[in-house]
């Protein structure tokens, strides 16, 4: 429950922090319980693991790293789609004191370059499809071992995971780093890179714990569905609170359609976490017309703001799903800033102030402290706020107070439930107005012939910036730039019309978390 006081909201705050503050012993510890409960399947393969399973390899595993010779602090990187090897490795690097890092294995050269450039890991575990295509460009930074999943290359320069993770350690007696109550990076995410390069944000063992005890959304006991990639904050964070708590939990290494529903029904899915991406495709989808859905009875929706008009419209389409519900979360708070819940819904809004967050709206141009109803940017703090970023001063971080100055606009209504605006770098400028990109896409994505759309501001010497929209069409259609204007003229107050035009693409280019990267539209 939310405390408001003073125009200050509270999650939360009361956490049981272990003595050893090691998130991989706390992990281990948690999953304990679950026994021969299923932890893990893989969508394609069908291949499962047991949290007894796990927590075995998790074991052998950390065990094998030392004999490798990772040491305390030592950042040891994954880069792979998501497999189960995937999240033994990272929970046995925390076990063993390292830092982990994960990169996306969609990244170009210049991308790799620039991640491994900020965390420089002295090992590298990657799948066999990522040391194919970056291995050349990987082998010119100074990373001493390369270990491989699922595959066994003819050479002695490479180790295969295989032969870490059987090497057999007694779980009994296994005992992880103990950092005595100091709290050290566990590990390095990145930022979503919707304005600029991604940044490297460091997140402790202290705010993994605390971020596992936030209480899941969800209390009904669904096989939960994810195709986020582990690699994105969403995406593991998610998955490691979904373990800690015992859910079963389906995965899919990327996402496609017909094997995205194909899925849901094999597997009797209740429970999906997507961005609003997939609930646009979700409500206009044909394929949907060929499966059994009718197991799934919530949504959850992070990455980007859902609007009241697309829940209802999921719904309509889906008559059996209960609840659409949404959070609003980032990096740098460990996943959930705000969030919605099973037992205390209110759809439209993105939740309440998430445990161990401290939040508070102000002025983005006074700083201002701001009251119920009045959109501002948020501010946080608190047990789940990360170290910083790698190479950057935290001065203009942080305001005088400690909180992290956010750069979202949104307000709260009388309950502390928030409502995002949009972005600060994200508002287009035209002439004295804002205009908030999210809520023409939303619009635009109502019409029938409209697949997908990213909203920009273009440069324009008199007014500043005149909104634009990029299209992508539904298959066959012939909509005309005219339309479209006509289309948003018809819905929305003048200064709000597509002045910047319309322009048709192929696809809206996202990071993996579903945000629309708006920095690649205005290169455009």
């Amino acid at each position: 429950m939310t405390k408001i006081n003073n125009n200050i909201l509270y999650g939360d705050q009361n956490f049981s922090i272990p003595w050893h503050y090691n998130y991989g012993a706390f992990f281990l510890e948690k999953i304990k319980c679950h026994g021969n409960s299923i932890a893990l399947i893989h969508g394609v393969t069908g291949e499962q693991i047991t949290f007894r399973e796990l927590l075995q390899q998790v074991v052998n595993t950390a065990s094998s790293l030392v004999d490798l010779g990772v040491e305390v602090g030592d950042v040891v990187a994954l880069c792979s789609e998501n497999r189960i090897e995937f999240i033994v490795t990272a929970l046995a690097v925390c076990c063993v004191g390292g830092v982990v890092t994960f990169y996306n294995y969609t990244y170009t050269s210049s991308e790799m370059k620039h991640a491994i450039g900020i965390t420089k890991p002295k090992f590298m575990f990657l799948s066999k499809n990522v040391f194919d295509t970056h291995y050349e460009e990987m082998k010119k930074a100074n990373i001493q071992q390369f270990i491989v999943y699922g595959h066994k290359l003819d050479t002695r320069q490479f180790f295969c995971f295989e032969d870490l993770k059987n090497k057999y350690k007694d779980v009994s007696t296994y005992t992880p780093h103990h950092f005595l109550g100091e709290d050290q990076t566990c590990m390095v995410l990145y930022s979503s890179g919707t304005t600029g390069p991604s940044k490297g944000a460091k997140i402790s063992h202290l705010n993994f714990i605390v971020s596992g005890q936030q209480p899941l959304c969800i209390v009904s006991e669904f096989t939960i569905l994810m195709v986020a990639p582990w690699s994105s904050t969403m995406g593991i964070a998610c998955l490691l609170q979904y373990m800690i708590n015992g859910r079963k939990t389906v995965f899919l290494p990327r996402y496609e359609e017909r094997l995205y529903l194909e899925t849901i029904e094999k597997y009797q899915v209740g429970f999906i976490l997507v961005a609003p991406p997939i609930v646009s495709i979700l409500i206009k989808s044909e394929l949907a017309n060929n499966y059994n859905l009718s197991s799934l009875k919530i949504v959850f929706s992070g990455g980007a703001p859902l609007s009241i008009k697309n829940i209802m419209e999921l719904k309509s389409r889906y008559p059996h799903i209960k609840y659409s519900l949404q959070g609003y979360g980032m990096t740098e708070t460990t996943g959930a800033t705000t969030q919605d819940y099973e037992t205390s819904p209110r759809e439209g809004s993105v939740g309440r102030t998430a445990a161990g967050n401290i939040i508070k709206v102000v002025d983005p141009d006074t700083g201002k402290l701001l009251g119920c109803r009045e959109a501002g940017e948020v501010c946080v703090k608190g047990a789940v706020l990360f170290q910083g970023y790698i190479g950057i001063l935290p001065n203009t971080l942080f305001d005088d107070e400690g909180f992290y100055k956010t750069g979202d606009i949104a307000y709260y209504d009388e309950d502390g439930y928030f409502y995002i605006v949009d972005r600060i770098k994200e508002l287009i400028k035209y002439n004295a107005w804002q205009v908030s990109p999210s809520e023409l896409e939303a619009l635009l994505l109502q019409h029938a012939h409209i697949k997908d759309v990213g909203v920009v501001g273009a440069p324009d010497p008199k007014a500043g910036e005149l909104p634009t929209a990029f299209v992508v069409k539904q298959p066959n259609s012939i909509i005309t730039e005219t339309e479209i204007v006509d289309y948003v003229k018809s819905k929305v107050a003048s200064w709000k019309h597509l002045r910047g035009g319309v322009i048709f693409v192929n696809e809206i280019p996202k990071n993996p978390s579903g945000k629309i990267l708006r920095r690649k539209l205005k290169q455009l």
